[in-house]
């Protein structure tokens, strides 16, 4: 799999309302992504004192869903550091038990690790590797950059994992940085990067961060608007890359926290405020009301409130938006955050592939 320079990578967790959102884009806007997925942590039940699900229950159905929500085709797979280590009723890792079940209807998913993937985890996906012959994406964070030689960690692991480097897909995962002022986090990351020797030798190069907080509870009700700064500081870093260095491919983890988790969170006790995340250019428009539980009807007027705005797309940009218009006009029903989640992580995915359309026509 070789990324042409217009593919977007959204980092995704594996769970309904990041699923959904694949399923209900455009053909079109398909074919421009590679979504980066992970097969997420187990929620917790605080009212059993236990996990929701034991790991075979939570992660058997993900092949199934896969073939469904998204097919032949490709992605890159990885699996939550939560629970990476466990294992599937039958013994079988996590990361085995996955690729025999998606080798099964011939999926075109590559293997993911961390730049510091433990022995074991290494060691499976070396296996998955020489079966599929598809390579492995590498994930390297901000500290392993600052570190004094990441090129030669990077040449560790690949020789553990029995692949050649140029099969190998190289992500710099950012996370959710400071990128303010872009310029000197541009240039301090351009000459971080400058440790990795010859990146033209990795199969692709990926650059992925977000702007979006862990939680809202800052953001104002009524309007609001949170920047961009990711894609903001892309535009900045790639006019900043001498000629002579490769350019990433971009990605973001599209309107979620990469923190954010529900491990840790007892619903029984917070009460989520009704809000719509919209997509703009340079910034997230948000529309937020009181809890969502004690009245759902909020997202009729919320979506009114977006598109009277003005940057409102129209109905048929994308499913997401389409959902908008009918609930404005009281057309469908608020349903659940679930579904509110799949909206606006649908619309954002659609507006990046603009976004790229107007970058490569400015390059």
């Amino acid at each position: 799999m070789i990324l042409t320079s217009d593919i977007y990578v959204p980092a995704l967790r594996w769970r309904q309302g990041e699923y959904q959102a694949l399923l209900r884009l455009a053909n079109s806007v398909k074919d421009k992504i590679v979504p980066f997925i992970t097969i997420p942590e187990i929620e917790f039940d605080f009212e059993e004192q236990r996990p929701k699900k034991s790991v075979q229950e939570h992660v058997h159905p993900f092949a199934d869903r896969y073939k469904k929500k998204w097919g032949k085709r490709p992605a890159w797979v990885g699996v939550h550091k939560s629970i990476v280590d466990k294992s599937m009723d039958d013994d079988r890792d996590i990361f085995t038990y996955v690729f025999e079940a998606l080798r099964g209807f011939e999926a075109n998913a590559i293997p993911a690790i961390p730049l510091d993937a433990e022995t074991a985890t290494i060691r499976a996906v070396a296996a998955i590797a020489k079966i599929d012959c598809q390579g492995v994406a590498v994930s390297v964070r901000l500290e392993d950059l600052m570190q004094p030689n990441p090129r030669g960690l990077i040449e560790t692991l690949t020789s553990a994992l029995d692949v050649s480097i140029s099969d190998v897909d190289l992500v710099i995962d950012l996370g959710a940085p400071n990128f303010e002022p872009y310029e000197a986090f541009a240039h301090a990351l351009i000459a971080a990067m400058r440790k990795l020797g010859d990146i033209v030798v990795f199969r692709n190069f990926v650059l992925i961060g977000t702007a979006i907080p862990e939680t809202f509870k800052n953001i104002a009700k009524g309007a609001d608007e949170i920047l961009r700064h990711d894609w903001m500081f892309y535009l900045e870093f790639t006019a900043a890359l001498p000629k002579n260095m490769r350019r990433p491919n971009f990605g973001d983890y599209t309107i979620v926290h990469p923190d954010f988790t529900l491990v840790d969170i007892d619903m029984r006790k917070l009460k989520p405020a009704g809000k719509l995340i919209y997509t703009t250019t340079s910034s997230w428009s948000i529309r937020k009301g009181g809890a969502f539980r004690d009245h759902p009807e909020q997202m009729y007027d919320h979506c009114a409130s977006i598109i009277s705005s003005g940057i409102f797309k129209g109905a048929g940009y994308s499913s997401g938006d389409d959902y908008i218009a009918k609930c404005a006009a009281r057309q469908a029903k608020p349903s659940n955050q679930t579904r509110w989640k799949e909206v606006a992580i649908n619309h954002h995915i659609t507006h990046v592939m603009d976004d790229f359309a107007t970058f490569d026509a400015a390059s």
